[in-house]
């Protein structure tokens, strides 16, 4: 037995999630909607606006978590401030819905390990959380986040989950390309949404960390991408929107333009989040129809 092989397919927690309009509306400021055209998005940023619906962005089911320590057991270095475990960034997420996020309500959630994976310069910790609406039973959806701990490789064993998804490199262009900014204030928003990681805003954490400056939040990045997809692809239509996945390669500065850029597939589509269309900072993106 590989080293972390017992926690494969061990459930880490249950809980609920209760979420309000104030909630989501501030989540979808902090990915960018409205910021640089205030009339724009208004079913994500208003819930007044006469004739239109409050709608949520998908990748809001990114931030429906439970309160654990189990990181904490994995027997990692930990940094001073939290004890989690040292040099710990947002690797990969995914997020896949049955059916659109209400403004407000309660999810029953259950968070369940899928494996800790030896990526050679790193480990990968990759967790699903599974979510049913409170109220009516009703499946809502599920994410699944992959955690990287840098400089913990190299324990032997799988280098990623066997249901993963296929992806190859386009060679054509791409189709279509959405290009998004990042405002130089963006971290201080998106904070507010739960993650107070300082890397996003303290200098000092962040150059312990490896980085020259403070990075905006890898989840934030994953925002901004859906609502590039929403726009490329949707409509800007929630309805239509079924799965996303991405890898995060590069940290991204505030103050950068994000473009993502789309190949239209059977189904949906592939991307790239790119850093003022010079590097990857979302690789493997792949978006499915509802």
């Amino acid at each position: 037995m590989t080293r972390f092989a017992e926690f494969a397919g061990k459930e880490v927690g249950t809980g609920t999630f209760t979420w309000d309009s104030d909630r989501t509306l501030l989540y979808a400021i902090g990915v960018g909607a409205g910021v640089s055209d205030p009339l724009d998005e208004l079913q994500f940023t208003t819930e007044n606006t006469e004739g239109v619906r409050q709608e949520v962005i998908p990748t809001f089911m990114s931030q429906l978590s439970i309160r654990s320590n189990w990181l904490k057991e994995l027997g990692f270095p930990a940094r001073p401030w939290d004890g989690y475990p040292e040099g710990l960034v947002q690797g990969e997420q995914s997020v896949r819905l049955h059916r659109s996020i209400p403004a407000e309500g309660t999810a029953d959630l259950k968070q369940v390990i899928v494996g800790i994976f030896d990526k050679g310069s790193g480990a990968l910790i990759v967790s699903d959380t599974h979510a049913t609406l409170a109220d009516t039973g009703e499946p809502l959806g599920f994410s699944r986040t992959g955690l990287f701990v840098r400089g913990q490789g190299g324990f032997g064993g799988p280098r990623g989950p066997e249901d993963a998804l296929s992806w190859e490199k386009q060679e054509r262009a791409p189709d279509l390309t959405v290009s998004l900014p990042l405002p130089i204030g963006q971290a201080l928003i998106f904070r507010l949404s739960g993650d107070r990681n300082p890397h996003g805003t303290d200098p000092a954490i962040a150059k312990k960390d490896g980085f020259e400056r403070p990075i905006f939040f890898g989840l934030g990045t994953y925002g901004f991408a859906c609502r590039a997809l929403l726009k490329g692809l949707c409509d800007g239509d929630v309805e239509r929107f079924g799965a996303m996945e991405g890898r995060f390669s590069q940290p991204v500065i505030p103050g950068e333009q994000l473009d993502t850029q789309i190949w239209l597939t059977e189904g949906g589509a592939q991307f790239q989040t790119l850093a003022n269309g010079e590097r990857v900072v979302i690789d493997r993106g792949i978006f499915r129809y509802r």
